[in-house]
């Protein structure tokens, strides 16, 4: 029952950042982290809901702590050989390697926007 409830939850988060309602979004998002503070989903939609808020610094905190969870995932799940990311073997390998993807894109494009103009 609690899972249904988190899952209607992070729906609801989702579909405020889809509509554009970053403050809404970020306010499920926030309700959502209180219960589950190592939420992958509601983690990720937090920081797209602040880079869409224009909170970059905010954003970068959350795509970060992503980035961590993903990271420890991974290296427990055995995909990780050195420095090197190998190919997935399962679906839920699938959704770390594809999120790690995500995170640093998202990353990037925060950082490309923060540079100065010239």
């Amino acid at each position: 029952m609690a899972n249904e409830s988190l899952a209607a939850q992070i729906g609801q988060a989702w579909r405020y950042q889809r509509e554009g309602k970053a403050d809404a979004a970020i306010a499920e998002f926030d309700r959502i982290l209180r219960q589950d503070a190592d939420n992958l989903d509601a983690i990720y939609g937090m920081g797209l809901a602040q880079r869409t808020a224009g909170k970059y610094e905010a954003a970068i905190k959350y795509f970060d702590r992503c980035q961590e969870l993903v990271n420890a995932a991974i290296a427990a799940r055995g995909v990780v050989r050195g420095d090197a990311i190998h190919l997935a073997n399962t679906p839920e390998d699938d959704r770390y390697m594809m999120l790690n993807r995500m995170i640093k894109q998202r990353l990037s494009e925060i950082n490309a926007a923060l540079q100065p103009r010239k």
